[in-house]
């Protein structure tokens, strides 16, 4: 590759334009901030639900297990100490996530995270009685007869429709008894689960990854809602596959983007994102100035001007990329006499290993001292 020669002005201007683009970056940086700071204008921030208001459940698409957690992510710990141990490999090393996929969603109203808590605890110890008090539906089979430990296991592990049934029992507390439509007063002893707010008609609405699933309960009372949960958010297209696919669907996006940009703030990660690239080319073009300034110093100490300069480095990758071809050249012409007359390699051969046997380029043995 040859390296274009540049005259002296050109380079000293390249220089120049660098270290203006850099200020100009600064400048632009500040002038943002400032304008942002001025305007007043602050992303809209929803506020964080209260702990205990939402409750997730997640079921293992193979082995049907249920796990409840108060936060939309699974935790790994939190997860798997909610699994029992009903025999080999029933319960897994890890979580995989291709494996685990969001089987409800129970949401409160504000104010009420003590009732979600409460109802969490509930529907925990539930699920803990269910895997340890079963009775002859899981020991025997449809033979009557006992069942191996291995469909055992299994049977104990599909906690899908017990769980179901735990959320109507426990849901259908918080609701206010048909007979008086008011609250109910304190329970005699024996009667309530301990759970918060039960009979004072606390409305709950359940988001379901599939809404059948919540046929396996006899009955659900008035005050819980059910829906479907949200589809997962489709990523825009790329901008190459919508060019591909029809040009004027291209312009349309860039319209509704630049739309979308004048009216939303934005984000702190595009914001990031932006003030890094910035910052990125803020540095290339610091590189650049200090490069033309160290061949500028080097003009100087030599006594010859830049353009010289780039010259002798010119002329030495020319000399050196004419002897690397020079070079390859040979070899090749090389290969090419070998083979086709081997009888002249070989006689090239014994002509240098007897020229380095005479001048004792051989390794010689030693002989070992008596």
């Amino acid at each position: 590759m040859k390296v274009p020669k540049l005259p002296a002005g050109e380079i000293a201007r390249r220089a120049a334009q660098a270290t203006e683009s850099v200020e100009a970056a600064k400048i632009a940086r500040a002038a943002s901030i400032a304008a942002a700071r001025a305007s007043g204008i602050k992303k809209k921030q929803t506020p964080r639900p209260e702990h205990g208001q939402q409750i997730f459940v997640f079921n293992h698409l193979q082995k049907n297990h249920v796990v409840y957690s108060l936060t939309r992510a699974m935790n790994n710990n939190a997860a798997l100490s909610q699994l029992p141990f009903n025999g080999k490999k029933s319960v897994p090393a890890a979580l995989r996530k291709d494996l685990w996929h969001p089987f409800a969603h129970i949401k409160f109203p504000p104010g009420t995270g003590h009732i979600g808590l409460s109802a969490f605890q509930k529907l925990r110890e539930y699920r803990k009685r269910h895997e340890l008090e079963w009775g002859d539906d899981i020991l025997l089979d449809a033979k009557g007869e006992t069942r191996k430990l291995k469909d055992r296991a299994k049977a104990i592990c599909d906690q899908k429709a017990n769980s179901v049934a735990d959320m109507a029992a426990v849901l259908n507390r918080l609701a206010v008894k048909e007979e008086s439509l008011k609250p109910v007063p304190k329970a005699p002893k024996g009667e309530s689960i301990g759970l918060a707010g039960e009979g004072e008609g606390v409305d709950v609405q359940i988001l379901w990854g599939d809404l059948h699933d919540a046929e396996y309960a006899e009955r659900w009372a008035g005050n819980v809602e059910h829906g479907l949960m949200p589809a997962p958010e489709v990523r825009k297209r790329k901008i190459w596959e919508s060019r591909r696919k029809d040009p004027r669907a291209l312009e349309v996006e860039e319209v509704q983007e630049q739309e979308m940009d004048e009216e939303q703030i934005l984000s702190p990660g595009q914001a990031k994102r932006i003030t890094d690239h910035s910052k990125r080319e803020a540095q290339h073009a610091l590189s650049d100035a200090e490069k033309a300034q160290s061949d500028l110093a080097t003009a100087q100490s030599l006594n010859i001007t830049v353009e010289q300069l780039a010259a002798r480095r010119l002329a030495k990758l020319e000399q050196k990329q004419a002897a690397r071809e020079a070079y390859e050249q040979r070899m090749a012409e090389r290969a090419e006499k070998i083979n086709s007359d081997p009888e002249w390699y070989e006689k090239v051969k014994r002509e240098g290993e007897s020229r380095r046997a005479e001048k004792n380029l051989l390794s010689q043995p030693k002989a070992k001292p008596d």
